[in-house]
């Protein structure tokens, strides 16, 4: 059996004590006890922050010193280490002064009984190895926080420096585009349909940058009403199919549903959804956008018929910053935020998004929402 070790240092004026002492720790089993004697009061403080030792045993009385001002005056001084103090055997309302001071035990000469003796000193080291790990757990969480609270206004310092530029560019590009309309001129026309079109990937990318620091400080915004899906996501068809002249958007089924949630959020999501299938599967003829319902929730599945995502990291594809490996990934721009961000805003929905894929067959992103949820009685009444 392996022998515990540990170092004990002793302030004790009286040698008797200490010899008492000494015997009492030789009778613990399966500890040894390193004893280490101090008899000055004064020098016993200097050793205290200064030796290296597991506990310091002190007694009371420590001639024009007492023990408890000896304890003071060590917690001043930033001794972190546990104390016990010896008290005799008529010092019975000094136990609470002394906790007071910063002991975390006592215990009196006369009951030095091995078992009692041994218990104490164990405890009292555990009690404070674990007050020193909880102490240490959270200035880690607190320094964690502090930093996650610079990285945010950090974030929200480059955002808003980022999007006065980017809307004075957006402006003077449509400006140059709507005058160029009018001349005819067909290549600065498509340099600055080309320039607008950087501008908004800049912009999304802001966005999302935008979004990741509000769910992760708990601050992204929702307003609900009831609005119509199957409309929502007709419109959102409408306004993407522009953007790809290789893909068809094939719309199937409905819902003939209305439902209560955050509108420009949910669209949020189709609309990242759609991009990824439109970016993701560029070789491909048509993009599958399906709805339907029961009688509790709605459904939409969008499906592409790409290269598919492999068995092994649909799992992770959810997470932020994550980004499938392979050829045509790295030739799309993106920081792997979008489905994280989607993700977030359905489960705050009280939905469920997921994905079904095989590898050279496509994938099938999908989310369900219910068509009602709890809301405030007045915003319901007024909606209906």
């Amino acid at each position: 059996m392996d022998i515990q070790r540990t170092t004990i240092l002793l302030i004790e004026d009286d040698e008797e004590d200490y010899i008492l002492l000494k015997k009492a720790l030789t009778k613990i089993p399966h500890v040894h006890y390193d004893l280490r004697w101090e008899s000055d009061p004064q020098a016993g403080l200097k050793r205290m922050l200064v030796d290296q030792h597991d506990i310091c045993l002190l007694d009371y009385r420590l001639g024009a010193l007492n023990g408890i001002e000896l304890i003071r005056e060590a917690r001043r001084q930033g001794y972190a280490l546990p104390i016990i103090l010896l008290t005799g055997a008529n010092e019975s309302e000094i136990d609470i002064l002394a906790l007071q001071a910063g002991a975390d035990d006592y215990i009196a000469k006369e009951r030095l009984q091995v078992d009692l003796l041994s218990r104490i000193i164990r405890y009292a080291i555990e009690r404070k190895k674990a007050e020193r790990e909880r102490e240490k757990l959270l200035s880690e969480q607190l320094a964690i926080q502090e930093l996650e609270k610079r990285r945010n206004e950090f974030v929200n310092m480059v955002v808003h420096e980022l999007r006065t530029p980017l809307t004075s560019l957006k402006a003077h590009a449509q400006i140059l585009r709507k005058h160029f309309s009018l001349t005819g001129d067909e290549a600065v026309i498509r340099t600055t349909t080309r320039m607008n079109t950087q501008i908004n990937k800049l912009t999304d990318l802001i966005s999302d940058f935008q979004d990741i620091t509000r769910i992760e400080g708990g601050r992204l915004q929702f307003r609900e009403s009831y609005f119509d899906f199957d409309e929502l996501v007709n419109e959102i068809v409408e306004e993407m199919q522009p953007v790809t002249d290789r893909q068809l958007l094939l719309r199937d089924g409905e819902t003939n549903k209305t439902v209560w949630g955050d509108r420009s959020r949910i669209g949020q999501v189709i609309t990242n959804l759609i991009m990824n299938a439109i970016k993701y599967a560029p070789d491909s003829d048509r993009i599958v956008i399906k709805m339907q319902s029961d009688d509790t929730t709605v459904t939409l599945q969008i499906q592409d018929f790409g290269p598919g995502i492999p068995q092994t990291v649909q799992d992770k594809i959810f997470a932020p910053f994550f980004r499938v490996e392979g050829a045509t990934a790295r030739t799309i721009s993106g920081l792997g935020l979008g489905l994280y961000i989607s993700a977030e805003i359905i489960q705050r929905q009280e939905g469920h998004l997921w994905v079904e894929s095989q590898e050279g067959k496509g994938s099938t992103f999908c989310f369900t929402l219910p068509i009602e949820r709890e809301h405030p009685l007045e915003e319901k009444e007024t909606a209906s």
